[in-house]
Order: C-alpha cells, then sequence, then structure tokens
C-alpha cells in the first residue's frame, strides 16, 4: 500500500514538472520506432493547452542536435510566435535524396512515427506543421517535401543543395518553401557538384547548383518568375531576400536568402551597431516565412534596406 502512494506521489511530480517545467527548457524524449529507439529533443513551453504550430529541426551530418538547438535561435524565433519545437535525432545522419545515402525509408518512419505520436496528443495544430533543417538535415527536408509533402505547412532549409538525383521529382504538389545559402560555402558548393567529403560528411554525392536548387522549387510550386527583393547590408555582408509568390490559386511562395562572403556555418553574427544593422539571424528570416503564410502579424524586425550588389 505505501509502495502504491510512493508510486501516485511520484506521478503526480512528473506531471507537475511537465506542466510547470520553465519555457525554453530542453529535455530529450524517444520513441520506438520499427523496433528501434529513436530520440528528439524537446524545446518547452508554458503557452498552456491550445493546440499550437510545431517545427521540427533536423541537424546536419555531425548530429550535432543540442548545438543547434541552443545556438541557432531558431527555437527562439518559433516559440516567439507560440510554436513547439522539436529537434529529432540521427546519429549517423539523415537518409535524403541522394543514392549514396541509400534511400532506407527508416527517418521517414521516425518523422511519421513522431508526427502521429504528438498530434494524438491534441497540443498541435495538425494544418500548421513546419519543416527545417541545414546541411544534411536540409537535404532530408528537401525529401519530406518530395514524400511527405501533405503533412507539412512549409519547409526550409539553410546550406543546402538539391541532390542531383531530385530532378527526377519536378512534379508534385506545391509546397512554401525557403531556402539559405552562402555565397562561399565549400561543403554545398555555390555553383553545384560534387559535396566535399569530411568528418560527417562521409557520403559525398551530386548537388544541383543554388540557382538551380531555386528554380526546381519555382518550377514545381507555379511561383512567378519575377521576385519581389530585399536587400540589406549587416556587419559589412551582403543579404539579398527574393520572395517568389505564387502564380496560381494551387500554387506556392518560394523564398531565397543569398548571404555573401558566409560559408558553411550557421548565419547568425552580432554587432555593436546602436540601430541594430549588425544582428543577423537567419531564424528569423524563416520564421517569418513560415508565420507569414498564415497571415502572421508578429514578422521578424528587419534591418532597413540599403541597396547593395548581392
Amino acid at each position: 500500500m505505501i509502495g502504491l502512494l510512493v508510486l501516485l506521489v511520484i506521478a503526480v511530480l512528473v506531471v507537475l514538472w511537465l506542466l510547470w517545467r520553465p519555457r525554453g527548457v530542453l529535455f530529450w524524449q524517444s520513441i520506438n520506432v520499427d523496433g528501434l529507439e529513436r530520440r528528439y529533443l524537446v524545446r518547452s513551453s508554458n503557452d498552456g493547452g491550445r493546440r499550437k504550430p510545431l517545427l521540427l529541426c533536423f541537424h546536419g551530418g555531425r548530429a550535432q542536435v543540442e548545438l543547434l538547438a541552443r545556438r541557432s535561435g531558431i527555437a527562439e524565433a518559433a516559440q516567439h510566435r507560440g510554436c513547439t519545437v522539436i529537434f529529432p535525432e540521427a546519429r549517423d545522419g539523415w537518409v535524403d535524396l541522394r543514392p549514396e545515402r541509400g534511400g532506407s525509408p527508416r527517418d521517414l518512419d521516425f518523422v511519421d512515427a513522431l508526427l502521429d505520436s504528438v498530434i494524438a496528443s491534441n497540443q498541435i495544430d495538425p494544418a500548421r506543421i513546419f519543416a527545417f533543417g541545414i546541411s544534411n538535415g536540409g537535404q532530408f527536408v528537401f525529401r519530406l517535401a518530395c514524400e511527405r509533402p501533405r503533412r507539412f505547412a512549409g519547409f526550409a532549409t539553410a546550406l543546402s543543395n538539391l541532390p542531383v538525383a531530385a530532378l527526377s521529382l519536378q512534379s508534385g504538389p506545391p509546397v512554401p518553401m525557403a531556402v539559405v545559402f552562402g555565397r562561399r560555402d565549400q561543403i554545398m558548393p555555390w555553383q553545384g557538384g560534387t559535396l566535399r567529403r569530411g568528418p560527417g560528411f562521409r557520403a559525398g554525392g551530386q548537388v544541383m547548383s543554388a540557382r538551380a536548387t531555386v528554380r526546381f522549387w519555382v518550377n514545381r510550386n507555379n511561383a512567378r518568375w519575377q521576385p519581389q527583393l530585399r536587400r540589406f547590408v549587416s556587419a559589412g555582408r551582403p543579404i539579398r531576400i527574393e520572395d517568389y509568390s505564387a502564380e496560381t490559386a494551387d500554387g506556392a511562395p518560394v523564398r531565397c536568402v543569398v548571404i555573401g562572403n558566409w560559408g558553411h556555418r550557421w548565419p547568425r553574427w552580432g554587432g555593436a551597431s546602436s540601430d541594430g544593422t549588425d544582428n543577423f539571424n537567419a531564424a528569423d528570416l524563416i520564421a517569418e516565412f513560415f508565420f507569414g503564410l498564415h497571415g502572421s502579424s508578429r514578422n521578424a524586425t528587419m534591418p532597413p534596406a540599403r541597396s547593395v550588389n548581392a
């Protein structure tokens, strides 16, 4: 009897902690998928029991989940808009669209099981689920956009070029897509070609150029070829934002962000300028794109535009 009482007290304490843990706490959870335990990192929120949007964030090939969660600012940008944020883990990298990755459905199964689980909790709005990925994680997000387009309301990638093998997937449902590139990326080369091999980048493979990646999504999404442009300079780096709106009612928008003088690392920096023009985080542009799809009035504050050649 005493043992049962102790278990009940522990259970109550656990429930209370889950309900009242401080906003911003990161904690691991796991789910069994096809007999394997798969982990994911959750950024907690105390926004109540309403059905919130969900953002899944996919790490790069080195599986630095906590680094992405703590340093990118993507979780803060999403949570500012009332979004739950989850960082799934793939310890040996994501199986994306490159033939060199083998084509296994294991990571698709993981995402399906994870989404089914969180939607069943009745705290997530299934119509507002978004996917973001960086590097290898971004290439996996391209796979999700091609093979699971109807499970998500929008997709975004950073430092990721579309694999050449994806050319056969040009036809398919339009999906909102944002892509962020660094002009001096040596891992995902701006001009396309062979991926550089190294720690965390063992698979290699062939990728399209950054511009060909944008063309792929503009074509697939029935978007207008003349984008709205924003240009500004932050900490001496030219930023070019291209927004391609949907051409037809059943089309979808595309956003392309090009950062001059930038390589294969998360696009975020801070400066000492009093007007904030030397502060930049690609997470703000991604969140702005996602939540602008649903008419959000809380768009990220951008630095004043300054005309440059990007």
